[in-house]
């Protein structure tokens, strides 16, 4: 061995160190964009839930437009259309449409309570979707509520 020749290890555990500390940093900066959008997608869940109710109204007052005659009862929409009962009621956790109550076609989804209730010229419709937010409107129609023709 050479006489001037000294081993030294103290300058490799600096060098480790900074290695790890690199190869950490690259790994958090990697796991950064898909935990951004995961957040992101669950504000686009919320915009989407919003854009189903603004399609599920239309929808329905489309529908009412043609109505012949509604009622509600057992917080259930009936709307009479062509001979035929359209019926709008919550099933599990959407608002279902049936035709002389057979079918199944699902008008809204994500529903976790939905009440239907009269007004003097239509009805109206809280719902509370799974994010918990309240939604509400005003369906007006210039046909009188079957119960209001009998009197009740």
């Amino acid at each position: 061995m050479k006489k001037g020749l000294i081993l030294n290890n103290k300058g490799y555990i600096l060098l480790e160190m900074l290695l790890c500390f690199f190869i950490f940093s690259i790994i958090l900066s990697l796991l950064s964009i898909p935990l951004k959008h995961i957040v992101n997608r669950q504000i686009s869940e919320i915009e989407l839930q919003d854009m189903e109710w603004e399609v599920f109204i239309l929808e329905l007052k489309k529908e009412v437009k043609i109505a012949q005659n509604m009622d509600v009862s057992n917080n259930k929409l009936l709307l009479y259309v062509d001979s035929r009962v359209v019926i709008y009621e919550k099933y599990e956790s959407s608002i279902r449409r049936r035709v002389d109550s057979t079918g199944h076609e699902v008008a809204l989804q994500g529903v976790k309570d939905v009440e239907f209730k009269r007004n003097k010229n239509g009805f109206r419709i809280e719902v509370i979707n799974r994010f918990d937010k309240k939604k509400d409107a005003s369906i007006i129609s210039y046909l009188r509520m079957e119960s209001d023709v009998n009197g009740k």
